[in-house]
């Protein structure tokens, strides 16, 4: 029996590990020179393998699904171990993010492609898979250059459209509506937002952590804590990009970001309390925050850096320790990590990845319908989901 599996990223790469354990004759197939190329991208070049926090409750999907039901089964002790047992060795910081011990993500995608090459699996690299479509002898596979290949199961595990400057694409999927499968519209998500600068206009190239969330109109719709950067267009940061996907789904939007979760928890009475030791209305908040920052809020509150130090304007300055910028959109699919554009879930096996329509046919990755936080989820559910599809279970 033949298995061919469409993009050699981190889902395919994993795919093929384990359709090699039953069948002899593996194929994978992927545009780039080599195997695993946005993978070793990934982690700003350090490769965040996973999390330790992985949990079903942190993933979301542009429609309802049930596909979460893996990660209970397939979380960071899974993964952790399946890599030591290839001899991907990792550590994880103290918030949890994941990376191998050489910090190298091309490291690693040579390491996963050294593997399947000792596996004999036969890798098809610098070939675009234009179609495919169904027939009684199997699936039938057409390049862009013309050539033809026979299948009898298919993994579909060719990514979405992040990162288009590494050859990402989502246009192969459209050989899956034909099958019945509903598409879910592309758009970038794991993004920066673009704002308006009214409130932040002097802050660019600032970095600190912050309370971010997203309001349509005067509801609030989404909350993270992170590291945010301010820019010329806006914000950036995995503190505002875990929110970005809320962007294509509303209208009216606008950003808030609290810095009053970054106090000490006795400032506000200590600087009360020895009130008389502060010449300018700026000087308790020297030491907390970046003078950048402190100089806006004073600026946005009409007031002036030398502006003498009362309570009364303590007070107010404290109960305003935000900026709030109307959202603009979100940056493209060239700055996302990732993308919302998959196969929507309802019509594939939440135990095999299996395709209900099509059977033979199996999806990993991020053509399927859910993405995670940054810090490693993402990465994590493109091996998991690889792992699943390459065991070809019906």
């Amino acid at each position: 029996m033949k298995i061919g599996i469409i993009g050699g990223g981190p889902a395919g790469l994993l795919a093929a590990i384990e359709a090699r354990k039953k069948y002899s004759e593996v194929y994978i197939f992927d545009k780039n020179e080599f195997l695993g190329r946005k993978l070793s991208a990934t982690g700003a070049g350090r490769c965040n393998l996973t999390n330790v926090n992985v949990a079903p409750e942190k993933y979301r999907s542009m429609s309802a699904n049930s596909l979460g039901k893996l990660i209970e089964t397939h979380g960071y002790n899974f993964l952790n171990t399946y890599f030591r047992q290839l001899g991907i060795y990792s550590y994880h910081t103290d918030d949890g993010w994941v990376y191998p011990y050489s910090n190298s993500a091309k490291n690693i995608s040579t390491f996963l492609e050294n593997y399947l090459a000792k596996l004999n699996v036969k890798m098809h690299k610098n070939t675009s898979i234009i179609n495919f479509h169904k027939a009684v002898d199997g699936f039938h596979l057409f390049t862009e250059t013309g050539q033809t290949f026979l299948f009898d199961k298919l993994i579909l595990s060719s990514g979405g459209r992040a990162y288009p400057q590494l050859n990402a694409s989502d246009e192969i999927l459209q050989s899956v509506r034909k099958f019945g499968h509903e598409i879910i519209p592309a758009f970038p998500a794991l993004a920066p937002i673009k704002t308006s600068k009214n409130e932040t206009k002097s802050l660019n190239g600032v970095r600190l952590d912050a309370t971010v969330k997203i309001f349509q109109d005067k509801n609030q719709i989404g909350e993270e804590f992170g590291n945010i950067i301010f820019t010329e267009w806006g914000l950036n940061g995995p503190g505002v990009m875990n929110l970005s996907h809320f962007v294509r789904n509303y209208h009216n939007l606008s950003i808030e970001i609290d810095l009053s979760n970054g106090l000490p928890d006795d400032f506000i009475d200590n600087t009360i309390h020895h009130k008389d030791n502060f010449l300018h209305l700026s000087t308790p908040l020297l030491p907390i925050m970046n003078k950048k920052i402190i100089d806006q809020l004073l600026v946005n509150l009409k007031y002036k850096s030398v502006s003498t130090f009362n309570l009364h304007d303590f007070n107010h300055l404290v109960r305003n320790l935000k900026f709030r910028e109307i959202i603009l959109g979100t940056r493209d699919f060239e700055f996302a990590q990732t993308s919302t554009g998959a196969i929507e879930s309802s019509k594939i096996n939440p135990q095999t990845l299996e395709s209900c329509l099509c059977p033979g046919l199996y999806f990993a990755g991020e053509v399927l319908d859910m993405f995670g936080p940054c810090g490693g989820y993402n990465l994590h559910w493109a091996f998991i989901s690889g792992i699943v599809a390459g065991q070809l279970e019906s």
